[in-house]
């Protein structure tokens, strides 16, 4: 849909000047309401939930919850929205005073002033379910994805039409999990080049939409949705990001994901303030959504000469096949920089938050929701938590040492399958500390194409033998897959799958076992 620019606003008030003034209290007719993008529910606790949906111009909307499908009787909460161009005309509204444990079915509806019933528009009729009350022992299941490239090529996308997210809504989850780069703004098929306007992150959303996979799936089921680096920048850190680009991708992403604004850690030293937020499901899950990006330190690439593995010990660098890629060792200061422990990737106030609420759950899984990888893997680790190695040792040690059990990382960004332990390091600290399940992507190019395209067959050979030094648990490089997490009550264990485009368990590309793990209790 067209935007209301500069020189369209100006017409319109020439217009307005030669029309009648309206009568007091009432305003000229606007364009016919059309709800255009759907509907979605974020960040479900037990007694609220956001509701979103946009419209084609400045109109009020009313939001209807009720306990039933049908709209029948009483409504368990309605709230109204008037929309503005200033927010791309969508609408978010924190329904409250929600019961924990229940299905609730939602819709928007608009009517014009003086009108019948029979003039008012409906959107579609989306679900969501709240969490279980904090005391009851309950079974949670939920999926959870990422990297989505919302661009088309002559009306096709370059890579699939987003499949797993088909099968992710056909799990049935108590919520899904969108975990960042949500849009690619800086995709190489984006008309125009990369987006650093509001209104062209606006647009890439909006073209986001237009997936039905993804439309029925936001419908279906609540999400807790969170921002990584394309939604502004490719591996962008909030310490030297643009600030007005950051602050452009940033309000899209608010304006148009189902997330509250309100009650997150504030952190002046950071780009924005980081999106961290937890919620228990019942007594034995707890979410812990942690944001890598808004506070984050740069890189240190440039220090190590941009090295290809530069934690990777110097025996096995000096062996067959890294030593085709990798000198005996990485430039002087590279590891230092790599484990400083001043450099941050939390932020101190997110990071003392994150370990406060660690230290304090009470439920049996702490699931945390991570944009990048914890486990150790050495190839190219600048844009993960092993290039920023001071903060990862201090947080892993934290957990072991205050005996903080079956602590499970929920992760995406690499564009591949990969579960594994999670240690400090391999060789000199090997000892699990929690567990890593890594999935993706929705569509882009997977990491193995990346790895082919950057270093042919030879440099596959090196990565895939790199992985073998850490013992990998089940990995596959090359599928388009998602994450499904399944706490079973009567075990009190967690089962912790990726599955691919059919929703078929995901099998390891050189053993063919399933990629699904059975953690705790």
């Amino acid at each position: 849909m067209k935007r209301f620019g500069i020189s369209a606003a100006l017409a319109l008030a020439l217009v307005a000047v030669s029309l009648p003034v309206a009568a007091s209290g009432t305003e000229p007719p606007g364009p016919p309401i059309e709800f255009t993008d759907g509907v979605a529910s974020g960040d479900v606790t037990q007694s609220r939930a956001v509701l979103w949906t946009r419209v084609n111009g400045p109109h009020k909307v009313t939001v209807e919850v009720s306990w039933n499908p049908w709209f029948w009787g009483w409504k368990s909460f309605t709230g109204k929205f008037r929309t503005s161009a200033d927010r791309d005309f969508t609408v978010k509204i924190d329904a409250k005073h929600l019961w924990p444990g229940l299905r609730y079915w939602y819709r928007f509806k608009s009517s014009p002033t003086g009108s019948s019933n029979h003039d008012v528009v409906y959107s579609d009729v989306g679900t969501f379910r709240t969490a279980q009350w904090t005391w009851h022992k309950s079974n949670v299941e939920f999926t959870y994805d990422g990297d989505s490239d919302t661009s088309r090529v002559a009306g096709v996308n370059p890579f699939n039409n987003w499949e797993v997210l088909d099968r992710a809504r056909e799990e049935n989850g108590d919520f899904f999990v969108y975990l960042g780069d949500t849009i690619y703004s800086d995709s190489s098929f984006r008309p125009g080049g990369p987006a650093d306007t509001v209104d062209e992150y606006r647009d890439t959303y909006e073209e986001g939409r237009t997936y039905t996979a993804l439309t029925e799936l936001l419908k279906s089921t609540s999400t807790y949705p969170l921002m990584d680096d394309h939604e502004v920048q490719n591996d962008y850190d909030g310490k030297t990001v643009d600030p007005a680009r950051y602050a452009a991708g940033r309000q899209a992403f608010l304006e148009w994901m189902p997330i509250r604004e309100t009650g997150l850690p504030h952190d002046p030293s950071c780009a924005g303030d980081p999106l961290y937020r937890k919620v228990k499901w019942g007594k034995d899950v707890e979410v812990f959504i942690t944001d890598q990006r808004s506070c984050r330190d740069a890189d240190v690439q440039a220090v190590c000469g941009g090295d290809l593995a530069p934690t990777m010990p110097t025996a096995q660098r000096t062996s067959f096949p890294f030593s085709l890629f990798l000198s005996p060792s990485p430039p002087p200061g590279c590891l230092e920089a790599i484990n400083d422990p001043n450099r941050t990737m939390l932020g101190p106030v997110q990071k003392a938050r994150f370990k406060a609420d660690l230290l304090n759950s009470t439920a049996k899984h702490k699931i945390v929701i991570s944009e990048l990888a914890w486990q150790q893997f050495y190839v190219l680790p600048y844009d993960r938590w092993e290039g920023y190695g001071g903060e990862r040792s201090e947080i892993l040690n934290f957990i072991r040492d205050n005996g903080i059990e079956n602590v499970t990382f929920n992760t995406t960004d690499n564009h591949m399958t990969m579960q594994n332990q999670v240690f400090i390091d391999n060789y000199d600290d090997p000892e699990t500390i929690a567990y890593e399940g890594i999935t993706g992507p929705i569509a882009t190019n997977t990491f193995q194409q990346e790895v082919l395209e950057f270093a042919g067959p030879v440099g596959l050979f090196a990565v895939n033998s790199g992985l073998n030094l850490v013992n990998i648990d089940c990995r596959h490089l090359d599928k388009y897959s998602y994450g499904h997490v399944q706490y079973d009550r009567t075990t009190g264990t967690i089962a912790l799958s990726s599955k691919d485009q059919a929703g078929a368990v995901v099998t390891d590309q050189n053993t063919a076992v399933p990629c699904t793990q059975t953690l705790g209790p």
